[in-house]
């Protein structure tokens, strides 16, 4: 998944944390060795290589991911998409001067059209793909980690651990119960140029999405180029979820503060969204009285 995940493990012994955090380790090689294209016999890459006519029975977590992968495109009209491998692999030849510049251009073109071509239809009742036109590659790396956290929550569940945090770099983070008897939420600070929020949060998955390492290059599925415009410099999405929240906050970061207000209130898997807009930090769907302590930064 080509980041660290780190496990924070409250309120038990260390002999039975280390137990637990080896098996979150174990599980997530082998999400890793599922949900990686990059992986030849992973069921991800046996899925872009199926031609027409073709099915693969899937592993549970594959199904899962997928269809969530699904509703998530469907939400944000399709500024998430997870079939966009094609155009990566024509990015990276591109930064890395493999391709020039019109390379990449009639790259990019003709993968889009064979993109909109093509058609995958998943079983929504059985974990099925079955492939009616290929020319769509997919790749996870958009929600793959949010996935993966919640997979590890689900494992923690079953060992009756119920206060940790797991995080996937810097991009996401699952908060569950509270890090010790004398506090009722884990502290965690979101800042932009001018503001600084310290979050009081339990049972939460927060993602976050920017600029700040790529600049204003944004890849926009809907058109298949690096042309997206945001207005944002830092995006946060919160949800029970952690999938979701991955995510979305990528999906989101091409929409207006009106299209995410609209999606914020429409929809039960986001809990609240926050973005930095002109060194100053907006919250969508949380109130101030959530809000453990603002301050200004001074830069």
């Amino acid at each position: 998944m080509a980041t660290r995940f780190q496990l924070t493990i409250a309120a038990e012994s260390e002999d039975y944390a280390t137990g637990a955090a080896d098996r979150c380790f174990a599980r997530l090689d082998y999400l890793e060795q599922t949900l990686s294209r990059f992986i030849p016999d992973s069921e991800i890459s046996r899925i872009n290589r199926l031609n027409a006519g073709q099915e693969l029975l899937l592993e549970r977590e594959t199904w899962e991911v997928l269809r969530q992968a699904i509703e998530v495109q469907a939400w944000t009209g399709g500024t998430f998409d997870v079939g966009v491998a094609e155009h990566v692999d024509i990015f990276r030849a591109g930064k890395q001067g493999i391709l020039n510049a019109y390379e990449v251009e009639r790259g990019l073109t003709q993968t889009q059209a064979t993109k909109a071509a093509a058609s995958l239809y998943i079983d929504p009742e059985y974990p099925r793909l079955y492939c009616v036109q290929p020319g769509m590659r997919f790749d996870l790396g958009g929600i793959g980690k949010g996935y993966a956290l919640d997979q590890l929550g689900k494992l923690l569940a079953e060992m009756e651990i119920n206060n940790y945090t797991i995080s996937a770099g810097d991009s996401t983070l699952l908060i569950r119960g509270v890090p010790n008897p004398e506090r009722s939420n884990w502290h965690f600070t979101i800042a932009s140029a001018q503001d600084k929020h310290l979050l009081k949060l339990t049972d939460i998955a927060v993602s976050a999405s920017g600029t700040f390492h790529q600049g204003h290059h944004i890849f926009d599925p809907r058109t298949g180029r690096n042309s997206g415009v945001s207005q944002y410099d830092r995006l946060w999405v919160a949800s029970p979820i952690a999938a979701y929240s991955d995510a979305l906050s990528t999906g989101l970061f091409l929409l207006t503060p009106t299209e995410i207000a609209k999606l914020v209130h429409q929809l039960a898997e986001i809990s609240w969204v926050a973005y930095s807009l002109a060194g100053k930090l907006t919250f969508v769907g949380i109130d101030d009285v959530s809000l453990d302590q603002k301050s200004k930064t001074e830069l």
